[in-house]
């Protein structure tokens, strides 16, 4: 699976999802051969905090990538 990177705190939206709208967020999805597609199954990740599983869906209104978090699926990074 594709590795996008999401902000919490920058990236909630109304729908249960998070919006992927950071510089970051555009490089990673950039980088899916044939781009992201509706329903396309990523890891979400926050650099040494945490990573989950998400269903991407695009936003026309926002003109936007949509991540909606698979329920379960959140893993969180060691504390040290």
């Amino acid at each position: 699976m594709h590795r996008v990177y999401f902000d919490t705190n920058e990236g909630c939206v109304d729908r249960d999802g998070y919006g992927l709208w950071l510089d970051t967020s555009r490089e990673d999805l950039a980088r899916i051969p044939d781009g992201p597609r509706d329903g396309m199954m990523v890891i979400l990740y926050m650099t040494d905090e945490l990573e989950m599983e998400a269903v991407l869906a695009f936003d026309s209104e926002r003109n936007v990538w949509i991540a909606l978090p698979v329920p379960g699926t959140t893993k969180y990074a060691p504390r040290t």
